[in-house]
């Protein structure tokens, strides 16, 4: 699986509830497995439970009703074994807790992303070229203060519990590496390449950004976070990208999840790898959730 269809998993599940396979999809599981004709196998229609005949019905509720009965009866204690002498007490292994999902973690204060590791190289997907990536960065570790409300997900994005990263009043905060640009942003996903090639360093990307004529960027200026020193940039998406499948600058990294989305970027150099701080909010974000992105973006400590 490409990065980028990696990054586009992880937008998905940003704004999408999860989806759980239902009772029917249970039942449909166990319809596909039955072996009623033995000459070939029947793929079973999805959710068409109505249009089985009512001796396959009874045939599955028999059946169903001999493995309840069979598990049951595996269950029920032994008291006596061979001879009359008592059967061994099993011994009862305890059932490991389950492992928190990412979005559990609201509000659990400091948190530690290593982005680089999985996800958001440098290089651009499926293109060959000079471009190498840098291994120093895999265990590359980012510590931020995650805010009452906020929660961390798939390990690389933090974002309000509540809002998410959706307009109109989303915000979140994303760490990668930089990426080469599309010439056109706004190009259909199944025509899109990125064909701006940018090099490794800091000037390289925020330059990218500045010269590139569809982008609606800031001048970029000098600047300092977490002990290092880079260069920061504001994008703004545009007010109307209706004619747009997708709003995608840059290869690798997030698209706009809505018009008059804001990027901000502080482009640093950590002892020569380049690390892209992403913030991003909207013109109706609130106050208080764009003061908190403030606090989550001047709490990032980087351990090389």
């Amino acid at each position: 699986m490409s990065a980028q269809r990696d990054v586009d998993r992880i937008v998905r599940s940003w704004i999408q509830e999860e989806e759980y396979d239902s009772a029917d999809r249970v039942l449909e599981i166990v319809l596909s497995r039955l072996d009623t004709t033995p000459q070939r196998r029947h793929l079973w229609p999805t959710r068409r439970f109505a249009h089985v005949n009512k001796l396959a019905q009874a045939t599955i509720a028999a059946a169903a009703v001999l493995v309840v009965a069979v598990i049951g009866y595996n269950l029920l204690p032994r008291t006596g074994g061979v001879g009359g002498q008592p059967s061994p007490t099993p011994t009862v292994l305890p059932s490991p807790s389950p492992s928190p999902s990412p979005a559990d973690t609201s509000g659990t204060g400091s948190v530690t992303m290593t982005p680089f590791a999985d996800f958001f190289g440098m290089c651009p997907d499926e293109i060959s070229s000079d471009c190498t990536e840098d291994p120093r960065d895999d265990s590359m570790a980012f510590t931020v203060e995650v805010p009452e409300g906020w929660e961390l997900v798939d390990g690389i994005i933090v974002k309000p519990a509540k809002e998410g990263v959706a307009p109109p009043g989303g915000a979140g905060l994303l760490i990668t590496r930089g990426n080469w640009l599309y010439s056109d942003p706004c190009r259909p996903d199944d025509e899109l390449s990125p064909d701006i090639e940018v090099g490794p360093t800091v000037a390289d990307f925020a330059t990218a950004l500045d010269t590139h004529p569809l982008l609606d960027v800031t001048t970029p200026v000098d600047v300092t976070l977490a002990g290092y020193s880079g260069t920061y940039v504001e994008l703004q998406v545009p007010a109307d990208i209706s004619e747009c499948v997708r709003y995608r600058p840059i290869e690798a990294t997030i698209y706009a999840q809505g018009p008059s989305h804001r990027w901000r970027y502080w482009i640093l150099d950590v002892e020569g790898i380049r690390v892209v701080i992403q913030a991003y909010d909207y013109p109706e974000t609130s106050t208080q959730h764009r003061a908190e992105l403030e606090a989550i973006v001047d709490s990032i400590q980087i351990t090389p």
